[in-house]
Formats: C-alpha cells, sequence, structure tokens
C-alpha cells in the first residue's frame, strides 16, 4: 500500500479545491442563511466604510493607512470571502450568482494592498481626492461585484423571480456604497441650498452650489430609482423590500456629516414607497420613491436651515427627482417583467 506525499499530491488537493470552488451547483434559497451571512458580512465592510469616511472628513489630522477603520473594512472583506469558500466547501460548489461576488472580493483585498502602496509612495489624500483616487475607484468597482450577490442571485433566477429581504438588502448596499464614493453631489451629505454653506470650508458663489446642489438631488434619484424598479420588475417582493431600498442607503448618507435631521423624512419616505410601489408599475413605483425622499429632504431643509434656494428651485429639485426615478425605471421596466408581490 502506497501513499502519495509531497508537491505532486499537494498540487492536485489544490486542483481539487479550485474546481469545487467553480463548479455551479443548485441556486441558493432567497432568504437563506447563505444569503444573510453574506448580508451580514457586507454590512461589516460598510461599517468600515462609513467609519473611514467619517474619519477622513472629522479627524483628517491623524489619517493614515494603518487605522482601526481600515481594519474593520478589510476584515468584513476577508469574512465575506471565508462565508462564499465555507459556502462552496459545504455546498461542493459557487452558487449561481455569487461568483462574482467571490472574485470581487478577492479583488477588493488585493487593491487593499495597492492602496497601501499607493498611500506609501504619495501620501493619504484628503477630501474629493481621496473619492477619486485609482485605488478607491477599484475598490468600489470590485466592491459593487460583492454587494451585489444577492440581487445578482436574484436576478438570474428567471421566470422564478426570487423573492428575500437579502436580494433588497443587496440591492441597498450597492446604492450605499455608490452613495459613498459620489457624496461630494448627494443632498444627503452636502446642504448646498443652505445660505452661505460651505464645502468642506469653502463657500462657493451661489450658482454653483446651484447647480451643484440639483445635479445631486438627480444623481441620487437615478440610483434610488433603479434599484426601487429593479426590484419592482425583477424580483418578487417580500414585505420591506422597497422600503429598505430607499431608506438604508440614504440613512447611511447622514452619518458622514452629521445630517441627522432628515431621518424621520427618509424613514417616512421608506414607507409610503413600500406602500405605493407594490401597487404600481416599476416606473410609478421609481418616481414615487425618488419624489417622496426629495419631499422630506425640502421640507426638512426649509424647517430645520435658512434655505436660501428659491420656491422654483426647491420645487424643480423635487420634480428633477421625480422625472430623473421615473425614467430610470421605465428603462428597468422596459427590459424586464413584473412578477408582483409573493
Amino acid at each position: 500500500m502506497s501513499t502519495t506525499t509531497g508537491p505532486q499530491h499537494d498540487g492536485r488537493l489544490r486542483r481539487a479545491v479550485d474546481l469545487r470552488v467553480l463548479r455551479p451547483v443548485e441556486p441558493a434559497a432567497a432568504g437563506g442563511h447563505f444569503a444573510w451571512a453574506v448580508s451580514a458580512a457586507h454590512l461589516w465592510i460598510l461599517g468600515g466604510l462609513f467609519l473611514d469616511g467619517w474619519f477622513h472628513i472629522n479627524r483628517g489630522d491623524s489619517e493614515s493607512f494603518f487605522t482601526p477603520w481600515h481594519a474593520v473594512l478589510y476584515s468584513g472583506v476577508a469574512a465575506t470571502v471565508a462565508v462564499h469558500l465555507w459556502e462552496a466547501n459545504r455546498s461542493g460548489g459557487t452558487r449561481p450568482g455569487y461568483a462574482a461576488s467571490l472574485a470581487g472580493g478577492v479583488v477588493v483585498l488585493l487593491a487593499g494592498v495597492v492602496d497601501g502602496a499607493w498611500h506609501t509612495a504619495l501620501g493619504v489624500e484628503a477630501d474629493l481626492e481621496a473619492l477619486l483616487s485609482p485605488p478607491h475607484l477599484l475598490l468600489i468597482t470590485a466592491g459593487t461585484l460583492v454587494f451585489a450577490g444577492p440581487l445578482r442571485a436574484a436576478l438570474r433566477a428567471g421566470d422564478v423571480g426570487a423573492g428575500g429581504l437579502p436580494t433588497a438588502v443587496s440591492a441597498a448596499f450597492v446604492v450605499t456604497g455608490l452613495g459613498f464614493f459620489t457624496q461630494y453631489a448627494n443632498p444627503f451629505t452636502h446642504l448646498y441650498p443652505v445660505a452661505g454653506y460651505a464645502f468642506d470650508g469653502t463657500t462657493a458663489p451661489s450658482e454653483l452650489r446651484e447647480v451643484a446642489g440639483v445635479s445631486g438631488v438627480v444623481v441620487w434619484a437615478v440610483m434610488i430609482g433603479a434599484a426601487v424598479a429593479l426590484l419592482r420588475a425583477r424580483t418578487v417582493l417580500v414585505t420591506g423590500s422597497l422600503a429598505v431600498s430607499v431608506a438604508v442607503p440614504t440613512l447611511f448618507m447622514t452619518t458622514q456629516r452629521g445630517t441627522y435631521a432628515f431621518v424621520p423624512a427618509i424613514l417616512l419616505a421608506a414607507v409610503f414607497s413600500e406602500l405605493v410601489g407594490r401597487r404600481t408599475s416599476p416606473a410609478l413605483a421609481a418616481l414615487t420613491a425618488t419624489a417622496a425622499l426629495a419631499t422630506g429632504w425640502v421640507l426638512t431643509l426649509a424647517a430645520t436651515e435658512d434655505v436660501a434656494w428659491s420656491a422654483e428651485l426647491l420645487g424643480g429639485s423635487i420634480g428633477s427627482a421625480a422625472a430623473a426615478g421615473y425614467l430610470v425605471g421605465w428603462l428597468v421596466q422596459s427590459g424586464g417583467r413584473s412578477p408582483g408581490p409573493a
């Protein structure tokens, strides 16, 4: 009797593990343990990302690549990869829709090494430069693949239209990550309508603040509207799906500059979007969500701040958000079927 040891045996073992990871298996339940475990790991990542962002904004004098917040971020990515590998080992392969998430997690870890080398060579960026540096753009590109796992799995179900709250959480997390890297134009982080508002300590001309403010409303409406319409058109909705896709990303954005006065309006818009959106077409669901969110934004500003914008600009922001939401919703609706609530 002989046993095979040494490099040849190790090579065969690695190939066997690789093949197991790459082998397609049965789809995971949309609301099952794996989907929730992945969602929890994704929340871990976003927690680190937004903690890091808060310290970039509020404690810039102590910035370094080697921070506790980067440790939270990258340990969350490692946990995500571990969850995928654990599931692949348990089930004998990769669940449909999750292969890109596993690959994205590996890329994020590698991009972290690149980011560390970048900071060592060029220093730590601040403000807009931090959001637009090439390593960080690589991080969010790969990170979007990671966050989209449960949503991608539901969309791959085709006519079955898998349902499950992790599907909505996945869509919300995709928007949250994109929102973090476009927060310079987000209406819930930068209050451009407020009289004398200063962007990172610099007061821009009023015309520039108006352009930036309205543009931010439109950009956010496109993101939120796309998530709402996609969930409404291509998945079987479970209770809370549309509310999650509206509330979660927007609430995350309020943490960066302490704009918590918007929280009641965000929650009301989320509930309204849930109640109305489930009974309308994807395009109208997106319009409802974006109009409600923009209306809450305007009313909160009017109640809590010294608003310099005219009624035309404020009303036009609501109209622009509604139009952007409807148009992106119509595009999604034109390419997908609406199976309706579960």
